[in-house]
């Protein structure tokens, strides 16, 4: 696709919303006018009646209201793509009825830097060119992965749609920790920082997986394996999956 020359309507431009803009603009594949934005009321019409492709990115519990405003101005030309943790395109097409084309994604806020891991999902009245469509989209803001089961939307969610907090919390701990011993905070940093960017590199471009790296780095009495043998006292993976856990009842109950 040289070209996209479809009008894309947000609908909810928190967050998430404004990372995927973000992401699609530093791109290089889009430009600001393909989009026309709405954070509520009467501008969601004026979004569906003039995007061909519309993205609704509101919070779960509001999804019914927004849906039941802009059903009466929906055709099905027009493609709704859902964002929304929790709502099953089931859902979506019990509000708007059955003969729209829906898609379901469940991307995650690195969208901002292109390097969103998206699963999506289709109902069966999206074309194949809305197919295509969406593709590039979500390759523009990351990887994209497409999916035929919706019942597994909830481990998606808790580990692909929430998995860079975790990441991201062990940076804060380890930033907590270099204020605890008062390294110099531009030094921690970047310390911190440029050991998290080295860690994905080397699973990005590793045959090996996370453990494997892992053990291979963990030497026989030295610095790594204390740490680890004090988390392994703790139950730290214990506490660390019964959390994950929780997380994946929360995604499929929303």
């Amino acid at each position: 696709m040289k070209k996209f020359t479809d009008k894309i309507g947000v609908i909810g431009f928190g967050n998430m919303g404004s990372a995927i803009f973000s992401g699609l603009i530093k791109s290089g594949n889009f430009d600001e006018k393909d989009f026309i934005f709405s954070n509520g009321g009467s501008e969601n019409i004026k979004v569906v009646k003039e995007a061909s492709i519309i993205i609704i990115s509101v919070k779960p519990l509001i999804v019914n209201d927004v849906l039941n405003q802009i059903k009466p101005y929906l055709t099905k030309e027009k493609l709704l793509v859902s964002i929304a943790a929790g709502v099953t395109i089931a859902e979506i097409k019990n509000v708007i009825g059955e003969a729209f084309p829906v898609v379901r994604v469940m991307p995650n806020i690195c969208a901002e830097f292109g390097k969103s891991m998206s699963c999506w999902m289709k109902s069966g009245e999206v074309s194949d060119s809305q197919v295509e469509k969406v593709k590039y989209i979500l390759k523009s803001i990351g990887e994209e992965v497409m999916i035929d089961n919706e019942e597994i939307f909830g481990e998606i969610t808790v580990i692909a749609g929430s998995g860079p907090a975790y990441f991201l919390y062990i940076a804060e701990l380890l930033s907590n920790y270099a204020d605890k011993i008062k390294l110099n905070p531009e030094l921690a940093k970047k310390l911190i920082k440029q050991t998290f960017i080295g860690a994905a590199s080397m699973l990005s471009e590793s045959d090996k997986d996370a453990k494997k790296i892992r053990e291979e780095i963990t030497s026989k009495g030295g610095t790594t394996e204390a740490v680890f043998g004090v988390l392994g006292d703790n139950e730290f993976e214990k506490i660390f999956l019964k959390g994950l856990e929780a997380g994946r009842k929360r995604a499929s109950g929303l």
